[in-house]
C-alpha cells in the first residue's frame, strides 16, 4: 500500500509571519534640513532677507556725517504643494486569501487585515518619496511624485549669481579631482562656517570612496560613516543623499541656506484608516504640504556631470 496525493497540489505555507517589506530608501534629507523648517504655510511665504553694509567713513573732526552704506531688504518665496496619499481598499477582497485568518470574525468586514503593517509602510514610502521629491521635483514632470513643486536641484539651475562647474563623468578616474574642483570653488566667505558642506548621491559617494580606498590615503582619516566623509586635508563634510541618486549633480552650500516649507510639522507621518459605511471600503490618507527654497544664490556652487 501507498499513498496516492497525484490530484493535490503542493503544499506551500502561505501564512508565514512576519510579512516582508520592501527596502526603503533612506531618508536623510529632511532631518539635515530640520533647523531650516518653516511651519504653518498654507500656499506661499516670504522668507525675509536683510542685508546691511557697514561701510567705513572718515570720522576725523568736520567730516561728512552722511552714512555710506545701506540695509537692503530682499524675498525669497517658497510656495507649498498640498499632496495626499489616498487608497481606498475593500477588505472582503482577502476573505479567500490566506490572510483571511487574520481579519476580525464576522462579516462586517470594516477593519484592514495587517492595518499596523500596511499605515507603517505607507509611512516610511512618503518619506522616501519626499526624499527624493525635495531634490528632484519639477512641476514639469510626468512623474506624479516629482510634479508637485519645484525642487532643490531645478531651483539651482535656475538661480544667477551661482558658480557653476561642468565635467563630463563621475568615475574612478575622475572623482578625486572633481571633488577637489568643488571644493576649491567654494566662496571664500562661507568656507570656514561649521555648516558648509558637500552633497551627492550614493551612486557618487560609493565612487568617490572607493577611490579614496584605492588611493590608499593611510595618512588622512577616510572612512565613512553613516554616509558622511570628511573631504581629506579640509574640514568640509560630504553627505550622501539618496535624494540626489541620479541627479548627475554635486552641490555644495551651507545647510542653513536650504529650507522646507510645510503646514504642520511632522504631518506626513500621519497616516490614518478609516471605514466608510456608505461605500463600504476603509479609507488610508496621508495628506501634507511641502515646498523648498533657498535664501542665497551666491552661496551655492553646483557641478553638472554629463554622466
Amino acid at each position: 500500500m501507498a499513498y496516492n496525493v497525484a490530484q493535490l497540489a503542493d503544499y506551500t505555507n502561505e501564512q508565514a509571519l512576519p510579512l516582508l517589506k520592501a527596502s526603503i530608501l533612506g531618508a536623510k534629507t529632511a532631518k539635515l534640513f530640520q533647523s531650516n523648517l518653516q511651519t504653518g504655510i498654507k500656499h506661499s511665504q516670504a522668507l525675509n532677507i536683510m542685508n546691511v553694509e557697514a561701510k567705513f567713513m572718515d570720522d576725523s573732526v568736520g567730516s561728512d556725517v552722511a552714512g555710506g552704506g545701506n540695509v537692503t531688504f530682499t524675498q525669497r518665496v517658497i510656495t507649498v504643494a498640498p499632496i495626499a496619499v489616498r487608497e481606498f481598499l475593500d477588505p472582503r477582497v482577502l476573505n479567500t486569501k490566506w490572510m483571511n485568518y487574520q481579519a476580525k470574525a464576522g462579516s462586517a468586514n470594516d477593519e484592514l487585515v495587517f492595518e499596523k503593517e500596511i499605515l507603517e509602510q505607507i509611512t516610511m514610502k512618503v518619506a522616501e518619496n519626499n526624499e527624493k521629491a525635495l531634490w528632484m521635483s519639477d512641476t514639469n514632470s510626468s512623474d506624479s511624485n516629482l510634479n508637485k513643486y519645484d525642487g532643490f536641484v531645478k531651483i539651482i539651475d535656475n538661480l544667477t549669481g551661482t558658480t557653476v562647474l561642468t565635467g563630463s563623468s563621475f568615475s574612478s578616474s575622475t572623482a578625486l579631482g572633481l571633488i577637489d574642483s568643488v571644493y576649491s570653488a567654494i566662496p571664500a566667505k562661507i568656507l570656514s562656517e561649521s555648516d558648509t558642506a558637500i552633497f551627492m548621491g550614493w551612486d557618487y559617494f560609493r565612487v568617490y570612496t572607493t577611490t579614496l580606498k584605492n588611493a590608499n590615503l593611510f595618512h588622512y582619516g577616510v572612512d565613512a560613516v553613516d554616509g558622511e566623509l570628511t573631504v581629506p586635508g579640509t574640514s568640509i563634510k560630504i553627505y550622501a543623499l539618496n535624494g540626489l541618486n541620479g541627479s548627475k549633480r554635486v552641490i555644495a552650500d551651507r545647510i542653513s541656506n536650504y529650507f522646507i516649507g510645510t503646514d504642520l510639522d511632522g504631518e506626513e507621518d500621519n497616516v490614518t484608516a478609516n471605514y466608510i459605511d456608505q461605500i463600504e471600503r476603509v479609507k488610508v490618507k496621508v495628506a501634507f504640504k511641502y515646498g523648498v527654497q533657498l535664501a542665497f544664490p551666491d552661496q551655492v556652487t553646483v557641478l553638472k556631470l554629463a554622466a
